[in-house]
């Protein structure tokens, strides 16, 4: 079975670097990655092309590149309909952000799980930059959070959404044309809309230990709100167009007594202050 690894990129050529540095260390099976450029800034891009085409070994490189920053998830639909419209399948897509590292074994643990369990649609596996496993669910309202206190749990995690910094796209969801849904303007709502889309289909959904590491920084933050339109004002103002999109698409199968959409983003600017103050992606990684 093929393998294909797709990053979109955006204005993050020292966060691709490392990343890249750590598949070609710790990639031990063959497969393709797929990079998205996004519109990056010259500086940035003329970095990432240099990164994406000294690529060698094991790791092929696909290499799409936009004018302008069409957004998060026109990207990522980009790379699954060019790997789509080459190979007939069957294969597996991880998606894996820029601000990523990947650590010893780490394709391996995807590979095996899905091996094991071919009921499973999505299979997360990013982790913090402590090491401790951040398995993203959906609270008993419906919304989404991260639970990092996962002592005494067990090494898998069942879930209605996956930290999409890291997800493996099983074949089953990818030969009946999982997409995103390219309606939602940033980032943020887009993979929990595709997590309830899976879910809906019957397919499970799992969190697992995957040794890649999720660093994302408080730079990568500042270039969200240039990208949004300049500002918190305007890149909050887009969050909540996307909540609100996701409660109008899946009310029906979240409980009654959800999170306002208030509620919700008071909820995720305290989860980005925390993660802010945590990640940074220099720190070395965990033995």
């Amino acid at each position: 079975m093929n393998i294909y690894i797709v990053t979109p990129t955006w204005n993050c050529k020292d966060e691709l670097s490392v990343c890249a540095s750590s598949l070609i260390q710790h990639t031990h099976i063959s497969m393709t990655w797929v990079i998205v450029e996004n519109g990056s800034e010259l500086e940035h891009r003329r970095a990432i092309e240099e990164t994406v085409f000294s690529l060698t070994g094991l790791i092929r490189r696909f290499y799409i590149r936009n004018e302008k920053n069409l957004g998060i998830p026109v990207a990522q639909n980009q790379a699954l309909n060019a790997i789509a419209s080459q190979d007939d399948g069957p294969y597996s897509v991880i998606m894996l952000d820029a601000d990523t590292e990947v650590t010893h074994g780490w394709l391996e643990c995807f590979l095996a799980y899905h091996d094991l369990h071919p009921n499973v649609g999505l299979i997360g596996g990013a982790r913090s930059p402590g090491g401790t496993g951040l398995p993203v669910y959906f609270h008993k309202g419906g919304w989404w959070y991260q639970h990092d206190d996962m002592a005494g749990a067990s090494e898998f995690y069942p879930a209605e959404c996956v930290d999409f910094a890291a997800v493996l796209f099983t074949w089953q969801i990818l030969e009946r044309g999982i997409r995103f849904d390219e309606n939602y303007h940033i980032y943020d709502g887009h993979d929990q809309d595709l997590s309830f889309r899976v879910r809906s289909w019957g397919f499970d959904i799992r969190q697992i230990e995957a040794n890649v590491l999720h660093r994302p920084s408080t730079i990568m933050k500042d270039r969200n709100y240039q990208w949004a339109g300049g500002g918190r004002k305007e890149w909050d103002e887009l969050r909540r167009r996307n909540v609100a999109r996701f409660a109008q698409i899946w009310a029906p199968f979240l409980a009654p007594q959800r999170r306002t959409i208030e509620e919700e983003m008071a909820h995720m600017e305290r989860m980005n202050r925390k993660l802010a103050k945590e990640a940074d992606w220099r720190k070395e990684v965990p033995a």
